[in-house]
């Protein structure tokens, strides 16, 4: 896919491509915060094997979603540049929650503490 060299700047840089990958990665957290709880939350709750499994549903749909408006974006800018940057936030999305469900599951916490 060619790029968008009507953006370039100085040095060989290419704004247009900078732009494409923060805005990529923005809108892949901001749909996941959208969907779903926030890592530390889902860390608190992961000992509990139903709350578990509705944090992994809402991580993939959070990836789907975003995976789908990075494509459109390709497609339009026609640049790999959102696939690319939507994909390593997807990946990091994914390998957060899963510390995160991980971390509670080992530490056997099931919920908020009762005072």
């Amino acid at each position: 896919m060619p790029d968008l060299s009507g953006l370039r700047g100085g040095a060989g840089g290419n704004i247009g491509g900078a732009l494409l990958a923060m805005q990529a990665v923005t809108m892949t957290l901001d749909t996941a915060s959208a969907l779903n709880s926030s890592p530390w939350t889902s860390e608190n709750f992961g000992a509990d094997p139903e709350k578990a499994a509705s944090c992994r549903e809402y991580v993939w749909h959070s990836v789907a979603v975003s995976m789908a408006m990075c494509a459109v974006a390709s497609w339009i800018s026609r640049s790999w540049v959102p696939i690319i940057a939507g994909g390593a936030a997807s990946a990091y999305l994914y390998w957060i929650y899963e510390r995160a469900l991980a971390r509670g599951a080992a530490a056997g916490t099931g919920g908020w503490a009762n005072g």
